[in-house]
């Protein structure tokens, strides 16, 4: 059951030049898509304000796979807080 489970992984991969196409692909066609909506300066506020809260939330959601720096106390069972 294992062994499957590393080939699907392995099929499920991209290459790394596919990848780069396909967000190519995707930020023309999103450009054109904008670029044919958009008309005026209200429009270019609400969309910089989509852009701006979805960077928001990437950053937001960013997980850390290792502390930035060690913790400076510890809690332990003596502890009276």
């Amino acid at each position: 059951m294992m062994r499957s489970l590393v080939a699907e992984e392995e099929y499920l991969r991209f290459p790394l030049w596919m990848q780069a196409l396909l967000v190519v692909v995707l930020a023309v066609v999103l450009a054109v898509a904008v670029l044919s909506v958009v008309d005026g300066a209200a429009d270019w506020i609400v969309l910089g304000g989509i852009v701006v809260a979805a960077i928001g939330t990437m950053i937001a959601v960013n997980n850390r796979r290792y502390p930035t720096r060690k913790r400076s106390f510890t809690k332990d069972a003596d502890s009276k807080w």
